[in-house]
């Protein structure tokens, strides 16, 4: 691994980007080069003066879009797709929340917190259970003003068939998405296209063709087939609004014992379903449900409409392990807006702060992509994340001391106590680790020139 190479790789396919204008194309690759070596600082603290106001101009280019900007990662992202062969397209919306300070024009409702706009992103992970993030697939962003407009529910089946053109040639994508998708001209849709997905169902559905009239009876007559032990995070209230308080309640971490059975059920189309689209559906429904949850705790109920085979307790597992998944894109979006900083951002206007996050989202992937791997391999030699010249300097100039052979996770630990991590305070947070990560590079750009100066110096 070539020194910051995971930088210079993200510069060098974001400045693919099909932007119209070779300049603009440098100057993105530019801007990307500085901000991913210190991705949770200010504009003015990453940039000089005269940078700091060329990044302002490309953000507010009229003829700078984030359809443009993410092009060259797009094409990054299929290529690793398709030499993965097998992967998971997970959705989900965020909602991005800027203080009042400066009345940002073209952002949605003033909320208490601030104004705000919704970004609905598509992250590919690799399907071979390691979840390890390969890049964006489609991005969409909208403003609210006032309720949820109903063209708003088309975002799920827009955004699969946009994740779609971007991961073509690939062998097999599954689509996974939360309660929020299910929705019956969704499954009528991207089963007329052939599209494989895992949405977790939240209404009570007619059924056709069954002894049972609704769903909620036809799951309670599933009978176990697997049973498997799963690893459930803790989740505390915090600023979560209501609704989500009461759908996804608090909870303490915990090793749950759950039980996994499957069905087919044929569903009828809602009677407030007016477009033309089939009378019924078919698909399968996979329930994983928690017989015994601790005294105090909801229990686990998940219902999965998948397109996936339910033949074996294997792909009954593949299943759950696949929705399972989902979580990933949350990390995502906290690597985003804690790790780089991105709802600081002091740009004026909803085209500027969209083309930024089209700049930041790949940046949050490469982060997640590092802490991934510290996670899945921590006793692998610290050299598979971290260049010689890294540990070298962590070993001179870094706050936690460094065992002669370190694996991975020694080398996570390193880089977050330069950011503020204390060592037994728990795995580093976002922030810290993105604060650590810009100052291990800033330590290694200052190695390295001195290096230079010595060798210099020497001939």
């Amino acid at each position: 691994m070539a020194d910051d190479a995971w930088v210079t790789g993200l510069e060098a396919e974001m400045a693919n980007a099909t932007l119209g204008d070779p300049r603009l194309s440098r100057r993105l690759g530019q801007i990307i080069g500085q901000l991913a070596r210190r991705p949770g600082m200010s504009f003015p603290k990453v940039f000089d003066s005269a940078a700091l106001e060329a990044a302002y101009r490309f953000f507010g280019n009229a003829a700078v879009a984030p359809a443009g900007i993410l092009s060259g990662h797009l094409e990054a992202t299929r290529k690793r797709s398709v030499e993965a062969a097998r992967v998971l397209a997970v959705h989900d919306t965020t909602t991005l929340t800027f203080r009042v300070d400066g009345q940002r024009r073209g952002l949605g409702r003033l909320m208490s917190t601030g104004q705000s706009f919704y970004a609905h992103t598509s992250l590919v992970l690799k399907a071979d259970g390691t979840r390890l993030p390969l890049g964006i697939a489609a991005l969409a962003t909208w403003v609210r003003t006032d309720a949820p407009a109903p063209s708003e529910r088309l975002r799920w089946a827009e955004q699969v068939q946009a994740a779609e053109e971007c991961l073509r040639d690939v062998a097999h994508v599954i689509h996974v998405m939360d309660r929020e998708a299910d929705d019956y001209s969704l499954f009528s849709r991207l089963l007329a296209n052939g599209n494989h997905f895992i949405v977790r169902g939240r209404h009570d559905r007619l059924l056709e063709g069954h002894g049972e009239k609704k769903v909620h009876q036809a799951i309670a007559r599933i009978e176990r087939s697997v049973e498997r032990e799963v690893p459930v995070s803790k989740r505390v209230d915090g600023q979560r609004a209501p609704i989500q308080k009461r759908i996804h309640p608090s909870r303490k971490a915990r090793l749950a014992k759950l039980q996994i059975g499957a069905t087919r059920l044929t569903i009828k189309r809602p009677t407030t379903v007016d477009a033309p689209i089939a009378e019924t559906v078919t698909l399968n429904l996979v329930r994983v449900w928690e017989p015994d949850p601790p005294p105090g705790e909801a229990p686990i109920e998940w219902a999965l409409w998948t397109t996936e085979p339910i033949d074996t307790p294997e792909d009954l597992a593949a299943i759950v392990d696949s929705y399972r998944a989902r979580w990933t894109i949350e990390e995502l979006f906290k690597a985003l807006k804690t790790g780089c900083a991105y709802e600081a951002r002091q740009l004026e206007d909803y085209e500027g702060l969209v083309n930024a996050l089209a700049v930041f989202l790949p940046i949050a992937c490469q982060l997640l992509e590092l802490r991934t791997e510290a996670r899945r391999v921590p006793d692998a030699p610290a050299a598979t994340v971290l260049t010689e010249t890294h540990l070298l300097v962590l070993r001179a100039l870094g706050r936690r001391p460094l065992p002669a052979a370190p694996t991975v996770r020694d080398a996570l630990l390193a880089v977050a106590a330069l950011g503020g991590h204390i060592k037994y305070s728990g795995d580093p947070g976002w922030l810290t680790l993105a604060r650590g990560l810009s100052e291990l590079l800033s330590l290694t750009r200052g190695w390295e020139a001195a290096q230079l100066q010595l060798r210099r110096d020497q001939t």
